[in-house]
């Protein structure tokens, strides 16, 4: 993985605690942000006022590169526990991509991969609650690189926009199939493909 820390003389180091908010729907930002430690999540605020979380971000990835261009952030990004940050300014950036030009390649790719996942996202959006979440879940397998997810049932029922009955009925039948793991709030997916066959399984 390209690891941006590489390039922190370009950065300034931020040391956050956990809740604090990075930016929110509606700002413009000068920069984005490179997460070092730590965990973030990206929310999405609906007409109706209900907050939908649409991705968790883990150490190695970036945060709000999208809106470099000086466009209003459709997301809130908000930090989940306490995190270390690089935070480059769109000036340092530009100087970056001037003496390193492998940096902008990089960039792209990330912008690139978000793009996706916000089709992804719009695809499944009004598929079953078990599609969602195993979409949801081998996302975040794939980011972390882990079969272990820490998550609360609050924020897998805002991602989905289901209730936490709903989500655990769907829990409660993977538990039973031994597909996954729930102990505290800990996710732990036994078996990926099954999950990638209910995703799948949606009519194209």
């Amino acid at each position: 993985m390209f690891d941006w820390s590489d390039y922190s003389q370009y950065a300034q180091v931020k040391k956050l605690k956990k809740n604090a908010v990075l930016f929110r729907q509606g700002d413009i930002t000068n920069g984005f942000y490179y997460l070092l430690h730590g965990k973030a999540m990206i929310s999405l605020l609906r007409d109706d006022g209900y907050e939908r979380i649409i991705d968790f971000v883990f150490p190695g990835f970036l945060i709000g590169e999208q809106t470099l261009d000086g466009n209003a952030s459709f997301t809130t990004a908000a930090l989940v526990t306490d995190s270390t940050l690089y935070f480059f300014s769109k000036d340092h950036f530009e100087r970056m991509t001037y003496e390193h030009p492998e940096v902008s390649e990089q960039f792209v790719h990330s912008i690139i991969k978000k793009m996706r996942m916000l089709v992804d996202i719009n695809m499944i959006l009004n598929s079953p609650v078990d599609v969602q979440l195993a979409h949801f879940l081998l996302n975040l397998r794939e980011k972390k690189g882990d079969n272990t997810i820490h998550l609360t049932q609050k924020s897998v029922a805002n991602y989905i926009g289901k209730s936490r009955v709903s989500i655990w009925s769907v829990l409660k039948e993977w538990k039973k199939e031994g597909i996954i793991e729930i102990t505290n709030q800990t996710f732990i997916l036994k078996n990926a493909e099954k999950m990638r066959e209910k995703i799948q399984s949606i009519p194209s």
